[in-house]
């Protein structure tokens, strides 16, 4: 299967909103792997929460708009956005030419024990198995 050969780097974390994440000491860093970049297409647009917006884990905190899609960012994690990518913002093709340094912002944890349901870059790949043989059967 096609999800088994992809690369993903080894030392971030993943969630299910195809999203990768990078955690440092309480905070963490967060942004759109190769692979959601694959189905979105080009992004066009991004919007994000300033700077001290308190996020849930697992609830919207943006919008993306690509060449193929509209929809939601998702807060990795519970806590205060304390930076925001502002290259980013301004230029979101950015994420286009390197995904896993253009993150799209930061944010100090509240309850870090949340991190423990993300998946490692070996568990990412198995995920994205199974969804594209329930896909395959079904879509």
């Amino acid at each position: 299967m096609e999800g088994t050969s992809r690369n993903f780097p080894e030392e971030l974390l993943y969630d299910t909103h195809y999203q990768w994440i990078k955690r440092t000491g309480s905070k963490i860093l967060f942004g759109l792997t190769s692979y959601g970049l694959e189905i979105t297409g080009d992004v066009l647009y991004l919007s994000l929460p300033p700077a001290g917006t308190a996020v849930e884990g697992g609830g919207t905190c943006g919008s993306l708009e690509a060449g193929k899609w509209v929809g939601r960012i998702y807060a990795p994690a519970s806590g205060r956005i304390t930076n925001v990518n502002q290259a980013v913002l301004a230029s979101p093709a950015l994420i286009g030419r390197l995904p896993y340094h253009s993150w799209f912002a930061e944010i100090e944890l509240s309850r870090p024990e949340e991190l423990n349901g993300l998946m490692s870059a070996a568990g990412l790949r198995s995920w994205l198995v199974e969804a594209e043989k329930a896909n395959a059967c079904c879509g």
